[in-house]
């Protein structure tokens, strides 16, 4: 065997043996589209590489010498009610393997406290990491100690917010003036502490895409960059007092070719402003932090899952700072196991992945490195469209950035409802016994609070003591019924229904049996098409006659004609695959709660 040999398939030879798989149907049907309107195929050749220098376009500082490995910190923040617990929780993550003093002031006041707090840190060589909205107020404190307290001069890592996108994006007004009077007073005392953030986060948790993000990242650059030099700031004092910050959400690949593909537009942006590449490749600082957007109170177990992915997204994209949300962040308040856990993810990324001794691990994928090229193109492309349009504050004060973004996060709370796309544990593999207790259902952006508001109505059913439950009639063998009562039950788990699958129904005795024995509101026949022509008039009449009240659903969708025509019988309506379930499992809801009301 050790001397065989194998002629490697050609392309060609590949998508006629794809097409013979396919029975018939052209290899076109694998592609699929992303929410970036790229159009993705199911096989990439060595053909499809961009014609570029990989190491000089993705790996800040190498010159063309690999000689590093891929470090990045781990920026776990931690908040603690008190500065000093705050202190001592830090300590605690650092001796845990934790790298970066990384922290959330929360509801803190900056007092004798927190002047403990910091010169307790001062010494060392740990960065700090905070990125928190109008956090103005700790960098001139901070910098103010820095005049009194040498050592506090040599502090370094990031500390900053981002005006344009963590108050324009929501409403369209910013104070830039006081931020940037602020970022220049503190640069002279904390020269190594990196002030001006660019924060895409705000746009990916209300939805936007990998290609969006990338945009607003490029023009929230140039705006700061303009603003600063009309301060007096040269361009390499902006570059390198600059940070960059995303939020990875869970299409893998798609994530990890945004922040490859920002790295090296922000080298040819650096470079139209004549900083050279010597220069410019100390002044790519990068950073993480896993999703909000796509985390759910539903299962929440399931969210180290997602965490997991994108965090190994990150750090294949070699950022510099990465933070893991603990997977029960959605309630608020983390306990210790949580945040433990989530620093763990990192360690075991690096440690036992061995994702910090390779430099750009994912580089050479041809299909890594087309989508990188790809999504760069389309960025860049529509950064200047916004260039054009007066730049980015131009855009974010007419809402033309929040429109672009709401209709990306229409589309994929379509897919969502539709199953189009999979939320397990929430719209699909649902626990109806699931709690929401603890979880904050809010007006926070989170992709799954459609599905947790409709848990909640049921859960404050159960608790008036109106659990609801639904009755779900096979007809005939088991066999011939299952797929679709299997579907039913887990569409109606989604809304947190409970439901009771009868024994194969093969006469009226057995389908009243079944209504009188669990005595439901509401039921779904199950069968095949065909069996329904023949047993839906007669169900229909069986639960009439027993309760007028009673609703009945079919399994399946049916024609316009014949569903009107079953509609006259008494045929509430069906459930069926690609349908809007936020819709469906609403009227049933309400259907409950109609009832009880009228109790």
């Amino acid at each position: 065997m050790k001397n065989q040999t194998f002629n490697p398939p050609s392309l060609q030879e590949w998508q006629e043996a794809a097409e013979k798989a396919l029975k018939g149907r052209g290899i076109e049907t694998l592609h699929t589209k992303t929410y970036e309107g790229i159009n993705l195929k199911p096989l990439y050749t060595e053909e499809d590489l961009p014609a570029i220098n990989r190491v000089e376009a993705y790996i800040p500082g190498a010159d063309g010498k690999i000689s590093m490995i891929n470090e990045w910190k781990i920026a776990q923040k931690l908040t603690r009610k008190t500065w000093q617990d705050l202190s001592q929780a830090l300590l605690g993550a650092v001796s845990r393997g934790q790298n970066c003093l990384a922290f959330s002031m929360g509801s803190l006041e900056l007092d004798q406290g927190f002047d403990s707090f910091i010169n307790g840190f001062a010494g060392g060589s740990l960065p700090l990491f905070n990125i928190e909205k109008n956090n103005t107020a700790l960098v001139d404190r901070l910098s103010d100690m820095a005049e009194e307290n040498v050592s506090l001069k040599k502090l370094k890592g990031v500390i900053g917010f981002d005006p344009l996108s963590e108050t324009g994006f929501a409403d369209g007004e910013y104070n830039l003036a006081e931020w940037a009077d602020k970022v220049t007073a503190a640069a002279g005392n904390l020269p190594d502490i990196k002030t001006i953030v660019i924060n895409t986060s705000p746009y990916h948790n209300a939805g936007s895409n990998a290609v969006q993000d990338l945009t607003y990242a490029l023009s929230t650059g140039v705006w700061y960059f303009e603003r600063l030099q009309e301060k007096g700031w040269s361009p390499e004092q902006i570059a390198k007092k600059v940070h960059v910050h995303f939020s990875v959400g869970s299409h893998f690949f798609m994530e990890a070719a945004k922040i490859r593909a920002f790295k090296k537009l922000w080298k040819d942006m650096l470079a139209s402003y004549g900083i050279s590449k010597e220069t410019c490749d100390g002044c790519i600082s990068v950073s993480a932090e896993t999703s909000h957007f796509n985390k759910s109170g539903l299962d929440q177990h399931v969210n180290l899952l997602r965490s997991g992915g994108e965090a190994f997204s990150a750090v294949l994209a070699g950022v510099d700072y990465l933070m893991v949300h603990p997977f029960d962040t959605v309630k608020g308040e983390t306990g210790m196991f949580s945040e433990r856990i989530a620093r763990n993810i990192q360690l075991i990324l690096g440690e036992e992945a061995h994702l910090n001794k390779v430099v750009d691990p994912a580089g050479g994928s041809y299909f890594l490195e087309w989508l990188t090229e790809e999504a760069g193109r389309l960025a860049w492309q529509e950064f200047q469209r916004i260039d054009r349009d007066g730049g980015i504050a131009a855009s974010l004060k007419a809402g033309k950035i929040q429109e672009s973004v709401r209709k990306v996060c229409e589309e994929r709370l379509a897919d969502l409802s539709t199953r189009t796309q999979s939320m397990i544990g929430t719209n699909i593999y649902a626990n109806p016994e699931d709690s929401l207790s603890g979880v904050e259902v809010g007006d926070e952006d989170r992709l799954s609070l459609p599905f947790e508001r409709l848990r909640r109505r049921t859960e404050k059913l159960a608790m008036s003591g109106r659990k609801p439950a639904a009755g779900i009639i096979g007809l005939g063998e088991l066999k011939s019924h299952k797929p679709r009562a299997d579907y039913v039950s887990g569409f109606l788990s989604t809304g947190g229904i409970l439901s009771h699958l009868s024994p194969g129904c093969s006469t009226k005795e057995d389908i009243l049996h079944f209504i009188e024995e669990t005595n439901y509101p509401y039921y779904v026949v199950c069968g095949k098409d065909e069996e329904y022509d023949e047993w839906l008039p007669l169900i229909l009449e069986t639960a009439s006659n027993y309760h007028s009240q009673i609703k009945m659903d079919i399994a399946g969708k049916v024609s316009e004609m014949k569903m009107s025509e079953w509609k006259q019988l008494g045929l509430n309506g069906c459930i069926y695959h690609k349908q809007n379930m936020l819709d469906k499992l609403n009227s049933l809801i309400t259907m409950w709660e109609e009832e009880n009301r009228n109790d």
